[in-house]
């Protein structure tokens, strides 16, 4: 029976659950995409939840209904302990921890078609206390067949705004040493090569599935595996600095004074239409935010005619209007 398709969303995933690995997964790619799933759930849940097999099979992306014991083998080696750094537990400070992420799974004969899942306390004071998330589309996460191609298309999302390579901006760069490539892997090489081996397949499916060019070579100096890609602009249509967006929401908003029943989605809209140039008035209510909450007379001076877009400016003592 074909399974029906739903509408696999977007997780804000945890950057220790990122950067973690899951120990004896010897390169399964099943217990990674499992995580997020179950990660998904949590993130609108809670820590117990229940799913259909249905469901688990969508975002697993498994699409034969003889897949019930892989599920099975991908749930106990998920309750493997996971490594996590920094963190406080019942008032004491942990500076490393293994943690299982899964507490516990049951699948009840009177609801054969359900799993019910439930999260470990420990992780949850985890999750609530990191600061940081990687954003996947479980969509694109659901299609990796490898686990070199869907640990490689996490780190990369990862660390594709952070890992700016500090001679070129538009180049994001990564390095990574071959033990710890191992434990994320799941594999035991013991040179170079092996691993490079598996890292071309990894970037090649990445590529397939994904449109995205991650390059990789081994720096037989430093010995680190050097992962590198193009870093395009974040938001190519954004005409005022980033850090200022929401302020001139709030500008607006404060000097405009429109009726909003659901003030986080009006703001959230706002957001989005200045990021995309869709702003209406947007000169306007950013001079006039220059001119009366900075006191810059001349706003103009900040404006390239070439590039349409405005630069930003150093603030300044606040001055008598401040609204």
């Amino acid at each position: 029976m074909p399974i029906e398709k739903i509408k696999l969303p977007a997780i804000k995933k945890h950057n220790s659950l990122t950067d973690g690995y899951i120990p004896k997964s010897a390169k399964q790619v099943l217990p990674d995409k499992l995580l997020n799933a179950l990660y998904y759930k949590y993130e609108r849940e809670g820590n117990r939840f229940v799913m259909s097999l249905q469901e688990l099979k969508q975002l697993l992306g498994l699409k034969s209904d003889g897949n019930v014991e892989r599920i099975y083998e991908a749930i106990g080696i998920l309750r493997h302990p996971i490594s996590v750094r920094d963190f406080t537990y019942k008032g004491q400070r942990a500076k490393w921890a293994n943690i299982s992420f899964l507490k516990e799974a049951v699948r009840w004969v009177e609801r054969e078609n359900y799993i019910e899942f439930e999260i470990s306390d420990m992780m949850i004071e985890v999750l609530k206390q990191k600061v940081g998330y990687t954003e996947l589309d479980l969509n694109i996460c659901s299609q990796f067949k490898t686990k070199y191609g869907l640990k490689i298309y996490e780190m990369y999302k990862r660390y594709y705004k952070d890992g700016a390579d500090e001679r070129d901006i538009h180049l994001g760069i990564v390095k990574k040493d071959l033990d710890e490539l191992n434990k994320k892997f799941g594999t035991a090489y013991k040179s170079p090569s092996g691993m490079l081996r598996g890292i071309k397949r990894g970037l090649k499916e990445i590529e397939r599935i994904t449109g995205e060019k991650i390059e990789c070579f081994y720096d037989k100096n430093e010995k680190f595996f050097v992962f590198y890609w193009k870093n395009e602009p974040q938001y190519p249509k954004l005409r005022i600095p980033l850090k200022r967006v929401d302020e001139l929401v709030e500008w607006y908003i404060l000097h405009s004074k429109p009726n909003m029943q659901d003030d986080r989605a009006y703001k959230e809209s706002l957001r989005q239409a200045i990021l995309s140039d869709e702003f209406d008035g947007l000169d306007a209510y950013y001079k006039g935010m220059l001119t009366y909450k900075y006191n810059i007379l001349n706003p103009e001076k900040y404006f390239d005619p070439e590039t349409g877009k405005y630069r930003d400016f150093e603030q300044k003592k606040q001055n008598l209007f401040e609204f």
